[in-house]
Parts: structure tokens; C-alpha cells; sequence
């Protein structure tokens, strides 16, 4: 059941919709992403990540993030995830616009309830 809140958070991701992710969390929701280039950002609630969300999007033309494998139990799943996504703009980490981004990472997700309470994002 947790994980099928994880894929419906991630289809909604790639079909870029906001409202069918935010539906999948929690109104004090905590997201992280953190990445190994040294820029991490920290969102609290859901109306700072709809901004976030809003605005991330069209930093991409394409972008798609796949489940490759994860583990859950206790309120909480660790998954690996490959990202790609093609940049429409130049992006503060060197990514000039028109260029493929692939990435690997891991994300981590609590729950409570049915709903994510917290995401962590690792790349």
C-alpha cells in the first residue's frame, strides 16, 4: 500500500502534475533534495513545495524519474531512482539548455498515514 503512494507520487511527477503529487502528502510535508554537486534545498509544507513545484518544472522540456528498486517497512521505503530529464533553460549547476541530464540516486520516504510526510531526495 505504501508503495502504490510512492508510484502514483512519481506517474504524477512525470506527468507533471502538481495537484495529483500533492494529493500524495501531507500539509507539514518536509522535502529535501540534496546533491552531491553541494546544493541542497529544504522545503516545509505543502504550499512551498507546490511553489518549488511549480517553478522546477519548467526548468525541464522532458523530464522522468523511474522506480528502480525499493524497500519498505515501518512507515518508511528507500528506493533508487534514475532521473532524466532534457534542461530548457541553463541551470546554476553548468547544465546548459537543449543538454540530457541522467542521474542516479536514492530517495527516502516516511509516511503517515497513507500520505508521505517526508522525502529526501539524494543525488
Amino acid at each position: 500500500m505504501l508503495d502504490d503512494v510512492i508510484n502514483r507520487y512519481l506517474a504524477c511527477y512525470n506527468a507533471r502534475d502538481i495537484e495529483g503529487m500533492l494529493d500524495c502528502v501531507t500539509q507539514d510535508v518536509v522535502f529535501e533534495n540534496i546533491s552531491n554537486t553541494g546544493q541542497s534545498m529544504r522545503l516545509d509544507g505543502k504550499d512551498m513545495m507546490r511553489q518549488v513545484a511549480e517553478l522546477s518544472g519548467n526548468a525541464f522540456s522532458y523530464r522522468r524519474q523511474r522506480l528502480v528498486n525499493i524497500v519498505s517497512g515501518g512507515g518508511k521505503a528507500a528506493a533508487e531512482i534514475e532521473f532524466e530529464g532534457k534542461a530548457a533553460v541553463d541551470l546554476p549547476n553548468g547544465i546548459k539548455s537543449g543538454e540530457t541530464v541522467k542521474v542516479r540516486g536514492a530517495s527516502f520516504f516516511e509516511f503517515r498515514g497513507d500520505l508521505l510526510c517526508r522525502i529526501a531526495d539524494y543525488s
